[in-house]
């Protein structure tokens, strides 16, 4: 279930991220995605992740070892929901310049990490999760 403030905590992640760098295991497209969730709900879907790869080799070894995939991963977590029922807050996998990648619904636009910190983007929606 999603906290009362929700919308409060979801903007406060958001903002703070603007401007963070990107960093292999530290701050990349699923561990901001992950904190948005954690805002948004308390789950955190990164949680067993955190900590344990510092590059995209690493990444996909954990992500292979622990789910198989990452849409495996977030599956674990939350149901999918069809791309016409996106709603502010729940996040989605499409396909960026260096790969998969996710990124957070908020404000009409999605948004994810970049190599600047986190932007708006714009995407394609391979698949939705429901964030609650």
């Amino acid at each position: 279930m999603r906290y009362r403030d929700w919308t409060t905590r979801l903007n406060d992640v958001i903002q703070a991220a603007q401007g963070r760098p990107f960093s292999w295991g530290e701050f990349d497209c699923c561990l901001f995605a992950a904190d948005c969730t954690a805002a948004v709900c308390g789950t955190d879907p990164a949680e067993q992740y955190r900590g344990k790869y510092k590059t995209e080799a690493g990444a996909k070894r954990q992500l292979k070892k622990r789910h198989g995939s990452l849409e495996a991963a977030w599956d674990a977590c939350f149901s999918r929901v069809s791309m016409a029922f996106i709603q502010r807050g729940d996040v989605v996998m499409y396909d960026a310049p260096g790969g998969r990648s996710m990124a957070v619904f908020w404000a009409g636009d999605y948004w994810a990490t970049t190599d600047d910190g986190v932007a708006r983007v714009v995407c394609e929606p391979l698949a939705a999760w429901r964030v609650e």
